[in-house]
Order: structure tokens, then C-alpha cells, then sequence
């Protein structure tokens, strides 16, 4: 609500005639403490002004399931017909709440929905386990599929500090396969105190450019999220031939020019190998949103690393009419990249 708050204030600068951000609001919990809890706080909230008269009434708390009322909420936003616009933010304690089947159906059903959950990731995979009460929770929310159960124990007995990296590379995988989302952002938050196990928070999208945003807010708030797969570009799923490269990997941190670059060169040198196997012109719309998804990079990382490679001359950017661009800071997602006939030897 501060945000839209303060989305109003910019988008009304010097404007004689107000325009309005309308926004409807519904927190859903099955606590009656909770629902009762966060009443009192947002009517204190507006009591002191902190919030807009128009947003504490545009919102609904409700005291039920989440996914029982699942349905009425979709219904009441294909009732707004403003784009079938909806963000959900899922704040699950743990990772059994949510079955990744009701989100694939939320962003099946709405054009412009954008989900956010948060997922214990560390302890899933801490106690994961091949026995029934331990698969029949995996189960229930559609990853049991994606679980390695025949190689659990020789990836925990080989792999003594590396088995949940692996382990997190299925569960990426399946969580992207099982939502059916074009583009996913995937990021621990690893909390402050004695308890060191961190936890996902996933951003899925059918919109490249949602996707993007929320990127670019990860960088922007570099130290709350880690990463603990490669910099660059990186590959969901388990691949024994690379087992060394997956193995000697550390947490990558969003923060400082070395976390910079270090992505934008993973990111560069996989777009070299795209294009030259490709040897074909792409538009760089395509070459961005085929890699973003297992990228820890934002759109002008993407940017720099086809700028530097543009720069060795070993390919070559054209406009859509057809002009030859020049070096430059950044592109249109229209221009189209391609192999130079005059391969530059360094």
C-alpha cells in the first residue's frame, strides 16, 4: 500500500488532473488471530495516515483457506477486466501449503498474473527422504516426480557438502515444470541469527518484462539474496558429466562489481556458443528470454555481455529496417544478432 502510495505521488507530479493507481487488495489467512491482527494493524495504519483512505477501502481480509477461496478470488479478477492484472504473494511456512498445480492454474487462467512464494527449501531437502511420509509431502505438491529417490542416499554418501546443490537443481526443475511458467526468478533469502537455513523466494510470470523487473530487484537489493548456482547461466536438472563443475561451485552473493562481472561473463560466453550454433540471425528478444529463466542476470546484465561481444567483432547487430548498429550501451530487444563472416581471433 506504501508503494501504491507512492506510485500515485510520481505519476501525479504536476499534473492539474489526478489519475489514479485502482487497486484492490484481499489477505487471506485461516487464523482468526491473524485475519483479526492485521485488521487492527491496517486501521491503525490509516489512523495515522500511513496508508490512503482509497486503499483501506478497496481491501478484504478473509478468514478461510487459501485454496478454498481460491476460485471466488480468480473469478473477481476476470470481473475487473483490467488485463486480468493480479499479483499473489504466497508466504507458506514451510513448502507443503501450496501444490504447484493451483499455480499453474492461476497462471493458465490469468493473462497477467505474477505469483511470489516463498519456499523452505533447506528444509525439504534436510530431511528429505525415501520413505512414504516423507514422499507422500513431496507428493502433495507435485514434485515427487522430479525427486532422483533410486540415487538419494548415493548423492548424500558421495557428495558429503554438494548433495543439496544437486538436489536444488531437480527441485528448480521441478518447480518451473510443474507451474508451467514461461520465466522464473529463483533466489534464497538467507535469514539473519542462529538459524543459518535460508529459503526461495520464487517469482513466476508468463511476461518477459515482469520477469525482468523482478530481476532487476533482486540486484537492487543485493544484500538480502544469494545464489548457489553458477553466475552466469546455469542448467536445472543434474547432468553427471558435469558433476565438477556443479561440485566446486559456491554461493554466488548479488552484490559488488566481482558478482557483477562474473555474471555478465557466464552470460557472454553462453550467448557466443548460442549464436555460433545457432549460425543464424536471432533477434536478441529470443536470445534473452531462451536463457533469463536459469540466469542470475538482469536485462542490462543480458545487455553488457551482447555489447562485448558485439565489440569483438566477432558478431554482428542489425535493426529490424536492416541498418548495421555500431557498438553501443544497450539495443532494442527487436535488433537481431547474428555470426560475423570475419571471425576475429584473440
Amino acid at each position: 500500500m506504501r508503494a501504491v502510495r507512492e506510485a500515485r505521488m510520481f505519476l501525479n507530479q504536476e499534473r492539474r488532473i489526478p489519475r489514479n493507481v485502482n487497486v484492490e487488495y484481499s489477505f487471506i489467512d485461516i487464523l482468526p488471530d491473524t485475519t483479526k491482527h492485521l485488521q487492527y494493524w491496517l486501521d491503525a495504519r490509516r489512523a495515522e495516515n500511513a496508508i490512503d483512505l482509497i486503499d483501506h477501502k478497496q481491501t478484504e481480509i478473509i478468514t478461510n483457506d487459501f485454496l478454498q477461496s481460491l476460485p471466488s478470488l480468480v473469478q473477481k479478477i476476470q470481473q475487473r477486466k483490467m488485463g486480468e492484472h493480479a499479483l499473489f504473494v504466497l508466504d507458506q511456512y514451510s513448502y507443503k501449503d501450496i501444490p504447484l498445480p493451483e499455480i499453474a492454474s492461476i497462471l493458465r487462467t490469468l493473462k497477467g498474473a505474477e505469483v511470489v512464494m516463498t519456499f523452505n527449501v533447506d528444509n525439504l531437502t534436510t530431511y528429505l527422504s525415501n520413505h512414504a511420509a516423507n514422499r507422500k509431502s513431496v507428493e502433495n505438491i507435485g514434485l515427487d516426480k522430479h525427486i532422483p529417490w533410486a540415487d538419494l542416499n548415493m548423492l548424500k554418501a558421495t557428495q558429503k557438502r554438494e548433495w543439496r546443490q544437486s538436489l536444488q537443481r531437480y527441485l528448480a526443475h521441478g518447480i518451473k515444470c510443474e507451474t508451467g511458467a514461461k520465466f522464473m526468478t529463483l533466489f534464497f533469502v538467507k535469514p539473519h541469527g542462529l538459524n543459518s537455513w535460508g529459503y526461495w523466494l520464487i517469482h513466476l510470470s508468463n511476461q518477459y518484462r515482469a520477469h525482468a523487473v523482478m530481476k532487476s530487484l533482486h540486484w537492487e537489493h543485493a544484500t538480502e539474496f544469494g545464489h548457489e548456482l553458477e553466475p552466469g547461466v546455469f542448467v536445472l536438472g543434474y547432468n553427471a558429466n558435469k558433476d565438477a563443475d556443479y561440485t566446486s561451485q559456491q554461493t554466488f552473493e548479488f552484490a559488488g562489481t566481482a558478482s557483477k562481472e562474473a555474471c555478465i561473463d557466464g552470460v557472454r560466453e553462453h550467448f557466443g556458443q548460442t549464436i555460433f550454433q545457432l549460425n543464424k540471425p536471432t533477434r536478441l528478444a529470443d536470445l534473452f528470454q531462451n536463457c533469463v529463466t536459469n540466469s542470475t542476470a538482469a536485462e542490462n546484465h543480458l545487455m553488457e555481455a551482447a555489447r562485448q561481444l558485439h565489440a569483438s567483432k566477432n558478431i554482428i547487430i542489425v535493426s529490424k529496417d536492416g541498418t548495421v548498429r555500431r557498438n553501443n550501451k544497450t539495443y532494442s530487444l527487436s535488433d537481431v544478432i547474428e555470426p560475423s563472416k570475419q571471425i576475429i581471433l584473440i
